[in-house]
């Protein structure tokens, strides 16, 4: 089949998401979603693109990106996505995807390009390995009923955490309150707890713009699972659930504590406040995802009854 890869079009968007989802259902991701991340990766100054693989009646049958995360920011080091739609895989559309990927990047003097496969994946192991990426740290998804979880363990935790002056707010409820500086307080916070989570590239600061476009300007946040929790005025411990356009899923985000307040159990309570929030939404099911050296996180998840996904790997390729 002859294949041709251009960059993204106006009208590339939705038809480019539905390839990707259908060939990663594990991961989906929406039109908009994808004109999302494009469009501010330009605004915050980084360097990305995304293109699309076409057959001959010029119909979308993959899509690819590159882009650099502004959580660990490199100007040299880029992550990128590539997927091609199931019926027209093994028929070159990745080989050309791949190909103009590598003139790109190669364009943008990369230093290196991460991208994630899950290990289980029929085609993707093999096709990464041989083009010299290297895989190293591994991630595990899990994913939990809400229908089914039963909380009444939990309360004792929960009632000892509330007689040490630990209580849990929605981002609703702390803006009802009128909370001060609301937005810059957050930013402090997240950028506190996300310091020592594990990652395969280094952790660097997370602009206050970042943040007020990346997480609190999200289309898919849901205000009433953005959870803090307090101790008196200070802010100890931040989780959030987001919602996909492509998915009936609720999808975690950051989930931290301060350094003072960990191994108490306040990450375990805000976890069990976001799935009651879940269930309050009409919600079925909460996925997560955790580097594998992330025990701490790992066994709350565990003892939760989250259930693991096969693994994905993050692969690298050094220019």
């Amino acid at each position: 089949m002859t294949v041709t890869v251009r960059s993204a079009q106006d009208g590339d968007w939705d038809a480019a998401a539905r390839a990707y989802t259908d060939a990663l259902p594990h991961d989906p991701v929406s039109g908009s979603e994808l004109r999302k991340r494009d469009e501010e990766q330009r605004d915050w100054g980084y360097r990305s693109g995304t293109l699309v693989a076409c057959n001959p009646e010029d119909e979308v049958i993959g899509t690819a990106s590159y882009f650099q995360d502004p959580g660990a920011y490199h100007p040299r080091r880029f992550t990128l996505e590539l997927a091609v739609a199931p019926q027209a895989q093994g028929q070159g559309a990745g080989t050309a995807l791949w190909e103009a990927l590598d003139t790109c990047l190669r364009e943008a003097d990369a230093e290196s390009v991460r991208v994630l496969a899950r290990e289980d994946h029929s085609v993707a192991p093999v096709f990464l390995a041989r083009r010299s990426f290297v895989g190293d740290k591994r991630y595990f998804t899990s994913a939990l009923d809400v229908t089914t979880f039963d909380e009444a363990p939990y309360r004792m935790l929960e009632s000892r955490l509330a007689q040490q002056g630990v209580r849990v707010r929605s981002l609703s409820d702390l803006r009802a309150a009128g909370i001060p500086d609301l937005p810059t307080r957050l930013h402090a916070l997240m950028s506190d707890v996300r310091s020592d989570v594990p990652r395969a590239e280094p952790a660097t600061p997370l602009s206050f713009q970042v943040f007020e476009e990346a997480v609190l300007g999200d289309p898919g946040l849901l205000p009433d699972a953005y959870l803090v929790a307090e101790h008196g005025e200070a802010l100890i411990g931040q989780t959030a659930l987001f919602r996909s356009e492509a998915s009936t899923d609720l999808l975690t985000g950051l989930t931290g504590v301060t350094r003072d307040w960990r191994g108490r159990g306040v990450a375990t309570a805000l976890k069990i406040a976001a799935i009651r929030a879940a269930r309050i939404m009409g919600a079925t099911l909460i996925r997560t995802d955790n580097a594998s050296d992330n025990a701490p996180m790992l066994a709350i998840n565990d003892r939760l009854g989250f259930v693991r996904d096969p693994a994905s790997v993050s692969y690298m390729l050094r220019y």
